[in-house]
């Protein structure tokens, strides 16, 4: 089911309705002795929510007053579920925003203003102004990054070592990378379980928008239209044509089936998987390994990589919440309060706070190090020469349509490149023009 642009417009009218009638009614998230009662859920696997319950730990005995109620599911359904709770005017007091969703979000009346509360409550001082502005929407604070993050390549050494392929240097091209992944493929087959390259980029939106970077196309204008063409989508997905159509290079999409809640990369049946690089310990936890490293993009057809950062998430709170206050001061401490950084680390990104980024404890060879390590070297190789794509209203029902709707028909062969392209192109429409 696309999360439709129209469908968060018509909330409108309802949350205001349900704002209404929660103003005028008792306080009946208070619980016993006067306490407030937060609800905060977050998108992630079980790495996150066990850094998240850790850290809300922390907050609640810092905050006698306050208690915590803590949710949390994969993207796909996060995005569901808070669909579901705008429409009854319930969305949780303190959420996890992504930018592809926050303009949708803020448009329709559905978050709390936190400018009233930056200051003692929400300190905001340590963020980077341009980062803290993606939190902004007409003039108005809506939600708080937690961190910086970019695409990488996420590296199983130890895999690729096991049936001897060496990873490519930093400086690769795509050509190079796809000459790679066949050798890992022809490599791995006689290997129990059979062992593959990886999936297949061409399927995951985010990569289909740093192959228009990478060629001078910004995706969108400031109007929120598109500024690719059929083709553009097209020539992408036929990119990888001639490693697809063997059926063996690319990760199968029956066997991703069956590992699931795990996948080829998490199970240690491909070497290598694009990704952001926070999610090293996601990937690292569900492996069974910390040996898995960080590499950057190849590089596009002038030889640069043109990569950029973006805010990893942010932190907001719904305009229905009967405690801004309690929602501000939980916002603060997962972004801002050193004990929890130690806790959480990188796993929302580089922290935005530079307080924060300044105290944390970086272990020698831990995941932590490497991401900060890795981002660093990106900006001193001269990598990071692109800003983050314009997300319009209507982007994140793009990106659901592509990944989770079009590609897996895509690869179980249901569908084809052109069939693809124009039911993207059809469906589009209702998410960027209703």
């Amino acid at each position: 089911m696309s999360f439709k642009k129209t469908a968060l417009r018509g909330l409108a009218i309802a949350v205001a309705g349900s704002l209404a009638l929660t103003a005028c009614g008792s306080d009946g998230d208070s619980g016993d002795g006067g306490n407030v009662t937060l609800k905060f859920t977050w998108w992630g696997g079980d790495e996150r929510s066990s850094r998240y319950e850790q850290a809300i730990d922390l907050f609640e005995e810092q905050n006698p007053g306050i208690k915590v109620q803590t949710s949390f599911a994969e993207f796909a359904d996060y995005w569901t579920q808070r669909a579901t709770d705008a429409t009854s005017g319930q969305l949780p007091d303190v959420f996890q925003m992504d930018a592809s969703r926050l303009l949708e979000y803020a448009n329709a009346g559905l978050l709390g203003p936190l400018d009233d509360y930056t200051g003692e409550l929400l300190d905001v001082s340590q963020i980077d102004d341009e980062l803290l502005s993606s939190g902004e929407v007409n003039g108005e604070l809506v939600a708080i990054p937690t961190g910086t993050n970019t695409l990488a390549l996420l590296v199983n050494p130890d895999l690729a070592e096991e049936i001897g392929v060496e990873i490519p240097d930093w400086d690769y091209t795509w050509e190079e990378y796809r000459t790679f992944l066949a050798e890992v493929s022809a490599a791995g087959a006689d290997h129990s379980p059979t062992v593959y390259g990886a999936t297949d980029y061409t399927m995951v939106w985010w990569f289909f928008l740093q192959d228009l970077i990478q060629k001078g196309i910004e995706p969108f204008n400031e109007n929120g239209e598109m500024n690719f063409s059929e083709d553009d989508m097209r020539d992408f997905i036929n990119s990888t044509d001639d490693i697809r159509s063997p059926g063996d290079i690319f990760f199968p999409a029956e066997r991703t089936e069956q590992l699931l809640p795990l996948g080829g990369f998490t199970s240690g049946e491909a070497v290598v998987e694009f990704h952001w690089d926070n999610f090293i310990h996601g990937y690292a936890n569900d492996l069974g390994n910390e040996n898995v490293q960080l590499m950057p993009l190849p590089s596009g057809p002038d030889g640069q990589k043109h990569m950029f950062f973006k805010p990893t998430m942010q932190l907001t709170s719904g305009a229905n919440t009967k405690h801004p206050e309690e929602a501000a001061k939980l916002i603060d401490f997962l972004v801002n309060s050193p004990e929890a950084g130690a806790i959480i680390g990188t796993d929302l990104g580089v922290p935005a706070s530079q307080e924060r980024l300044e105290t944390l404890d970086v272990e020698e060879g831990s995941l932590n190090q490497r991401v900060i390590e890795y981002q660093q070297r990106a900006r001193d190789e001269g990598y990071m020469t692109a800003t983050v794509p314009l997300q319009p209203e209507g982007f994140g029902g793009l990106e659901t349509e592509y990944v989770e709707i079009l590609a897996p028909e895509f690869g179980y062969s249901q569908i084809d490149t052109d069939t693809f392209v124009q039911r993207f192109f059809s469906e589009a429409q209702n998410h960027l023009n209703p």
